[in-house]
């Protein structure tokens, strides 16, 4: 694996983590404790936070892997593209499901959505520069 590899990893995880940080964090915090008995106990959550953000690495690696399988010439419109149909056929629905049969506030699921098609196109951006 050349040093490209790694830099796109790296970039494309500290994208995504700040991704994760805006719209699961920060956009709409005060509409979590709608419905406090859905979330673990504040503060006590750094084990899920650390889990969470190791999935991380598979959706950059799979984003990288993606581009590379389309074998078209490397553009951002491209890349930006692709991102946005893995976000439309499993991120978007998925997240959108959840809201449906979990008790969550819509604003809440609306910006972890939002959220992944943000992260998604971000991590796709950084692969198509760095790999």
């Amino acid at each position: 694996m050349t040093w490209h590899f790694w830099a796109a990893l790296a970039a494309g995880l500290v994208a995504a983590s700040l991704a994760d940080w805006l719209f699961a964090g920060v956009l709409f915090h005060d509409r979590y404790v709608r419905h406090p008995e859905v979330w673990r106990t504040p503060g006590k959550n750094t084990r899920g936070i650390v889990a969470a953000q190791a999935l991380a690495v598979p959706t950059v690696v799979g984003m990288g892997v993606l581009l590379n399988l389309i074998d078209v010439e490397r553009s951002f419109t491209v890349a930006t593209f692709v991102a946005a149909l893995v976000w439309a056929i499993a991120a978007a629905p998925a997240t959108i499901v959840n809201g449906v049969f979990i008790k969550l506030d819509p604003l809440v699921v609306a910006a972890h959505t939002a959220g992944w098609l943000v992260k998604l196109v971000a991590v796709a951006l950084i692969v198509t520069a760095l790999w």
